[in-house]
């Protein structure tokens, strides 16, 4: 019995046809990667802007429980964007807390627009008690690397309620 030649050929594949496998997936590879890379950005921002907002929420807690004023201040303008959240002095014996630092990654936003003086000041009600009594807006834009900017503002209403108002189309 003679082996049959062309059995023994259809086990395996053929330089052309793993070439051609290979091109397709670079082809994906180029479209998607842009994509991808847009999506992290918009991400990193997004997270920026919830980072602000969750440092406003806490300190607007904080002087609730306390029922004593809580100051949330930019600590830097320039990328990495700070924020300080000041407590006011306690009760005499009672150590003075430190003040908390939030440091945004250094790609990730830069400022737009700051609230007047760069403070938030929440009363121990909860409302913003800095003057003058008008809505606070921090809007940050970013990426930092990269054009087109997105941008989201993180407002601040007088009654306290904090809400983060993102873009309706992205760029």
């Amino acid at each position: 019995m003679v082996p049959n030649a062309s059995v023994d050929r259809s086990h395996g594949f053929t330089l052309v046809e793993i070439l051609v496998v290979m091109a397709i997936f670079a082809a994906m590879a180029l479209v998607g990667v842009p994509y991808m890379l847009k999506i992290a950005q918009r991400n990193a921002l997004k997270s920026a802007a919830r980072e602000i907002s969750v440092t406003l929420a806490a300190a607007r807690m904080t002087a609730v429980k306390q029922n004593q004023p809580v100051t949330v201040a930019i600590g830097s303008v320039t990328p990495p964007i700070q924020f300080l959240t000041i407590q006011s002095a306690p009760l005499a014996g009672t150590p003075t807390p430190v003040p908390q630092l939030l440091i945004l990654p250094r790609n990730a936003a830069r400022f737009l627009a700051t609230p007047v003086g760069g403070t938030v000041i929440f009363g121990g009600d909860g409302r913003l008690s800095n003057p003058p009594l008008t809505p606070s807006v921090i809007t940050v834009e970013g990426p930092t690397n990269s054009i087109p900017r997105n941008s989201i503002s993180i407002s601040t209403a007088v009654n306290g309620r904090i809400q983060v108002i993102t873009p309706v189309d992205w760029k």
